[in-house]
């Protein structure tokens, strides 16, 4: 049946609008400042924040984990935090070993509760032309390169990975292995990073995220699962979180600033299903299906190589 979320305080692209929201068949049917003529059961938000499902991401799933320990950590790191869905990392050392990893971990996430899109993480010497259209045809969202010297970064040839990316533009994520002890020794390998990404038009997020908080917007269109995930939009899933409005502080410009190492929604939805109601949390073994991104930074203008300061 039919309902309204009314008075809703929905986060879209870190503003808060007061709208109402139209729900059919757990999806988002209609948006509008208000909804007062229809004549649907209406459940009052005013005073909650409601923030999109959060997309986060995890680099160790892909090793041997019992299906406890994987319900375990599923549980307290991504449900209890209002996570909906779930970039997994798998780490493979060249490109034949990209579909048979790939086949392993979608295996393995037959049990997830939520959604997950699969990302690849290898060495920056297995960083070929041949690698990039290996992973185009698996529709992968983002490639993890780890760098171990910076002036490997001279080595590859980006000039033919370039001509490899055609329409479907995988941004390129380095994770810097070194220990820099000096601040000029990090600001230079950032800044050779960001001459060469640069100069050869290579998609790019300059770091890695932590697995402990929602990735941002920005990441979320560079990598192509904004909208599908991320946003409260016509058409869209009904994934969210509610946030008491107690809980939540704003900025002079009366932007929410939202501490996610602590801050623990109240309510998830996901699907049109609860995954969290107060101190429970629901694990729906397989509930989750695997996502497949259409198009790599289709919503992000040009990749200038910001630093995404919200990843650090």
């Amino acid at each position: 049946m039919p309902y309204i979320l009314e008075k809703a305080n929905v986060l879209k692209n870190n503003k808060v609008i007061t709208c109402s929201i139209l729900i059919k068949n757990h999806r988002v049917d209609y948006m509008k400042e208000n909804l007062k003529r229809l004549s649907f059961m209406k459940t009052n938000l005013s005073q909650y924040l409601l923030t999109p499902g959060h997309v986060m991401i995890n680099y160790s799933f892909t090793k041997e984990y019992s299906f406890q320990s994987f319900k375990q950590e599923m549980t307290e790191n991504y449900l209890r935090k209002g996570c909906t869905t779930i970039l997994v990392i798998s780490d493979v050392k060249n490109e034949h070993e990209i579909a048979r990893t790939l086949t392993n971990t979608k295996h393995f996430l037959l049990n997830s509760p939520i959604d997950y899109y699969l990302g690849v993480r290898t060495p920056l010497e297995s960083l070929t032309p041949s690698f990039l259209v290996a992973c185009r045809r698996k529709k992968i969202p983002v490639i993890i390169v780890t760098i171990n010297k910076v002036d490997d970064l001279y080595n590859v040839p980006w000039g033919w990975i370039r001509e490899s990316y055609h329409s479907y533009r995988i941004p390129i994520i380095p994770d810097w292995k070194m220990k820099e002890k000096t601040v000029f020794a990090n600001n230079r390998r950032e800044l050779i990073w960001k001459e060469i990404t640069y100069d050869n038009r290579i998609p790019t997020i300059p770091f890695c995220p932590s697995e402990d908080v929602p990735l941002s917007i920005d990441f979320l269109k560079k990598s192509g699962i904004y909208p599908d995930k991320g946003d409260i939009r016509v058409g869209g899933e009904l994934d969210y979180n509610l946030y008491e409005q107690d809980s939540i502080s704003y900025s002079v410009d009366e932007k929410p600033t939202l501490d996610y190492h602590n801050l623990i929604p109240t309510i998830t939805m996901h699907k049109g299903n609860f995954t969290k109601v107060g101190t429970k949390v629901y694990f729906r073994s397989g509930f989750g299906n695997e996502c497949k991104v259409k198009k790599p930074g289709y919503f992000v203008s040009s990749y200038d190589n910001e630093i995404l300061v919200n990843e650090r």
